[in-house]
């Protein structure tokens, strides 16, 4: 009867397993491996903070459609008006010298 009741319950087990195996493997949106590629810091305007100088002031350009009384002239490469960088700040990287017996 012992020996009964615990099958029982490693199949239970197995079959819990199983299922929660299931779930997660066909759900919809499940990100996989790799999918979320390299994420780099970009401000709020768009451009990176590599296009941003030392008093924040962005100094890339961007790409603005141009309409003169209602008709569209072209697309024209304006600077950016973003005046100071939003995004995360990047961790510093330091200087170790190698240590030598």
């Amino acid at each position: 009867m012992a020996y009964a009741r615990v099958m029982l319950e490693m199949l239970l087990g197995a079959g819990i397993f199983a299922a929660g195996v299931a779930i997660g493997r066909f759900l919809p949106n499940r990100r996989r491996r790799g999918e979320l590629g390299e994420r780099k810091p970009v401000c709020a305007c768009g451009h990176a903070v590599s296009f941003h100088g030392e008093d924040g002031c962005c100094r890339a350009t961007k790409e603005v459609s141009k309409w003169d009384g209602g008709r569209w002239v072209g697309n024209v490469q304006e600077p950016c008006e973003c005046q100071r960088y939003t995004g995360p700040q990047p961790l510093p990287s330091f200087y170790a010298p190698e240590i030598s017996d």
